[in-house]
Order: C-alpha cells, then sequence, then structure tokens
C-alpha cells in the first residue's frame, strides 16, 4: 500500500513536472525585440546626428547663406573621375561632389569607423536596458558625450576636406583623451562591472583635463567675456556641460562606493592613484597649451 501510493506520488510528480519548466518562447522573444530595437536606433542615431546638425546651422546662418543656381552653376575642381567617361571637365550641379583622393579615403575611413562604434554602442545601451543591468549615470555621461566626438568627426571631415590643419594637433589630443574616457564609461555602463577608484578616477582625471584646457582656450573668452558669436558660445558651453557632469557622475559613484565601505569617500582613493592623476592633468593640460 506505501509502494503504491509513493507510486502515484511520484507518478503526479511526473505529470506536474511540466507545467514548471519555463518556455524558453519568451526569451527568445526578448531577445529578439532587443535586437530589432537596438538595430533600428543604432541606424537611426547616426542618421538623425547630420539632420539636426545641418538643420540648426541652416538656421544659426542664415545670413550667410549663399542662394545657388543649380541650372547655371559649375564644379572645375571635381576630378570626376568617380564618373568615368560620363563625365569630364567643369561639372554641372550635383547635391555632393568628392575627388578621388587620400583624403577622401581618409574621410570615409574615419567616417565608417564612427558609425560602426556609435552602432555597437547603441545596441549594447539597449541590451543592458532590457535586461535591468544599465548603470544611470554612465548612461547620462555617454549621451553627454555624442556632442564632443560628433564634433571632433566634423573636424576631422573638415581638416581633410579643405586641406587646413592649424588646429589638427590640439583636436587630436582632445579627441583621444575623449575617446580614452568614453571607452571607460561604455566598459562602466553595466551594472555587473564594480566600481573602482582606479576605473572612476579616469574618468574624472580626462574631464578635470578638458575643462582646464577649455577654460584657458576659448571658453573663458567666448563665453565669459562675452566675445564670441553665437555658434562659438553654443559650441563652447556644450563642451564645458559634458565634462563637468564627466567630474560630478563619477565622483557621486565614488562616493557611493565609499558609503558601501563605510568609508569616508577620500579614503578611497591611494595615494598613488591621487598622485597620478595630479600628474596626469598637469601634464596633459602642459602639452595641451604646448600643442
Amino acid at each position: 500500500m506505501k509502494k503504491i501510493i509513493n507510486g502515484y506520488s511520484d507518478k503526479y510528480k511526473m505529470d506536474q513536472l511540466p507545467q514548471h519548466v519555463r518556455s524558453t518562447e519568451g526569451h527568445k522573444y526578448g531577445h529578439s525585440k532587443t535586437a530589432i530595437v537596438g538595430a533600428i536606433l543604432g541606424f537611426l542615431v547616426p542618421v538623425l546626428l547630420p539632420f539636426f546638425h545641418l538643420g540648426i546651422i541652416s538656421h544659426l546662418w542664415d545670413e550667410f547663406n549663399f542662394k545657388v543656381d543649380r541650372r547655371g552653376c559649375s564644379c572645375s575642381c571635381w576630378d570626376t573621375i568617380f564618373k568615368g567617361i560620363y563625365e569630364r571637365g567643369p561639372a554641372g550641379y550635383k547635391h555632393v561632389y568628392f575627388n578621388i583622393t587620400s583624403n577622401s579615403f581618409k574621410i570615409w575611413s574615419v567616417t565608417v569607423l564612427a558609425i560602426l562604434l556609435l552602432y555597437e554602442s547603441v545596441k549594447k545601451v539597449i541590451r543592458l536596458y532590457f535586461s535591468g543591468q544599465i548603470r544611470l549615470s554612465m548612461l547620462v555621461l555617454l549621451l553627454a558625450s555624442i556632442y564632443p566626438h560628433y564634433y571632433s568627426w566634423w573636424s576631422y571631415f573638415n581638416y581633410w576636406n579643405d586641406d587646413f590643419y592649424s588646429q589638427w594637433s590640439h583636436q587630436l589630443f582632445f579627441s583621444f583623451t575623449e575617446l580614452a574616457s568614453t571607452v571607460s564609461v561604455v566598459y562602466l555602463l553595466d551594472k555587473q562591472v564594480s566600481i573602482t577608484a582606479k576605473r572612476v578616477l579616469i574618468i574624472i582625471d580626462i574631464a578635470v583635463l578638458h575643462i582646464l584646457s577649455s577654460s584657458f582656450d576659448q571658453f573663458v573668452d567666448n563665453v565669459v567675456n562675452g566675445n564670441g558669436m553665437l555658434h562659438q558660445v553654443l559650441r563652447d558651453i556644450f563642451f564645458m556641460i559634458p565634462d563637468i557632469l564627466h567630474v560630478v557622475l563619477p565622483f557621486l559613484e565614488l562616493r557611493k562606493l565609499a558609503r558601501s565601505l563605510d568609508l569616508p569617500t577620500a579614503y578611497v582613493v591611494s595615494n598613488k592613484e591621487f598622485f597620478f592623476s595630479v600628474t596626469f592633468i598637469i601634464s596633459g593640460w602642459i602639452i595641451c597649451l604646448i600643442l
């Protein structure tokens, strides 16, 4: 009788087992939804950035706009290699002219690289958001860094396109340090990646360096003293706000870490890390002044 009861009990458990097995369909659907949304936004962000950028410029610089005669204009400085036998010599109106040169290849290469990095970053943000693992402070910093990176790409585009390189070294310095900061931000987007003083100080140090360099470069003269034109003032403000955020938000993460360890914030940073930060900022500032 006991065996029968046990046998019945085992059979009953086996009958109930399928009801407790989770279906993988919902999980697969979640992954598909994340991938689709990430791909769509990854496509839209780089498409819409120049749309808003050039749309704003068209209004800010409306007084400088030159009305183009599409029927009567021509371009004699286009090499027409891309057109081959179909068009030679001075060409009529085109929406875009480009010559087959090494600089055209550089413009194309840096554009492809920028789009791919932006696309992959957006996909990672969407994946972490839907999984509930995104660190909001780092998301704010990533969004704030879009304008500086977009400005860098646009600067290199113009340097190569115009063969004008007087600010090349200066811009290169800012671009590489900004990129190093953003790599750290993207790495810390995931909540599963722990906050450490070393990881946070990379972001803070670069931001402080940018604030010092920008203040003594153009910000004070253009914004504080009011000597800049509207587009210069807006540019410098849109540079300064992200840098300030890159100091404040990582510091708050550092303070949160200190509280979790029941320590003063200063105790989380070692003497070696502190002196390295000071040395890095001073050295970087001197290099920036030289450039």
